[in-house]
């Protein structure tokens, strides 16, 4: 659901509810709420306390944090994981777009106070651990998408991001990707230029058949599907915060005409990228 009423939030972003019943509380981690923010200067959360940990994935712009007495500013690909059973009190000096995550369930606040002292702070970074940042955009993309994995998919994805944060065990500098981490960075670097699974393909050095099983077992969506949410997204953010001609945005997240761009945003978000753009500021 669309975003409204929040001081610095801008319109199109998104918030989404997770109601669970006690035995999935008691057995798995699961989401609370979740959101894709994109966010003017002057937005800013003082907050005392929260039953539940907080993720967060800064995409773009910057975030300043302060947080058991230490200050912080985030950058693009910080990936941050606090208790929120301790103050928190983050705000934008800039326009900001992130992904957010309040998850509870099983021993998390354990394992995010193990993950905090042996990673020695909260702030990770994304490019070196993309296994933990994809599946906080994968999960918010499935609820976005009224697609939202069943309680036990829900965990073992939560688990394994949490899991992603931990200390490498494989030796430094061994710089290997797996395939759906050369693809997705390969999609993300490229989303205007040739996105057909051959290419794709060929840059994770598989096959396109074995990609898409690739695909399909760790992110849950086909390539396909999975760059049309990218497109998505960064069709979002261009209509609310540049003035850019709707012909032009088509052709910056790769569609070869607008009329061909309309067609997919509207099936997709529900209303004509033109009144997505005219939306008030929430």
């Amino acid at each position: 659901m669309l975003c409204q009423n929040e001081t610095g939030v801008i319109s199109g972003s998104e918030i989404f509810f997770n109601t669970v019943d006690p035995q999935t509380a008691r057995l798995f981690y699961y989401v609370g709420c979740c959101g894709h923010y994109y966010c003017e200067r002057g937005y800013k959360v003082n907050r005392s306390y929260m039953d539940c940990l907080l993720l967060m994935l800064i995409e773009k712009g910057s975030m300043e944090l302060r947080y058991r007495d230490t200050d912080c500013t985030l950058l693009p690909g910080s990936l941050v994981l606090l208790d929120g059973t301790f103050p928190q009190f983050y705000s934008t000096p800039q326009y900001v777009e992130f992904y957010w995550l309040h998850l509870s369930g099983a021993n998390s606040m354990e394992l995010c106070e193990h993950l905090t002292r042996t990673q020695g702070g909260i702030v990770h970074n994304a490019a070196e651990k993309p296994k933990a940042a994809e599946p906080v955009r994968l999960l918010v993309s499935q609820f976005a998408t009224g697609q939202a994995a069943d309680e036990v998919e829900q965990s073992r994805l939560l688990y394994n991001l949490l899991c992603a944060l931990m200390p490498r065990s494989r030796p430094e500098g061994s710089g290997i990707l797996d395939p759906v981490q050369q693809a997705v960075g390969y999609i993300r670097a490229n989303l205007a230029g040739d996105l057909s699974l051959k290419r794709i393909a060929a840059e994770a050095h598989v096959s396109p058949p074995h990609l898409v099983r690739l695909f399909r077992a760790e992110l849950h969506h086909s390539p396909h599907e999975y760059i049309i949410q990218l497109r998505m997204n960064r069709a979002k953010h261009l209509l609310k915060t540049t003035t850019l001609p709707i012909k032009a945005i088509a052709a910056e997240v790769g569609y070869g005409s607008e009329s061909s761009f309309t067609g997919a945003f509207t099936d997709r978000i529900g209303i004509s990228p033109r009144k997505f753009r005219e939306l008030p500021l929430g």
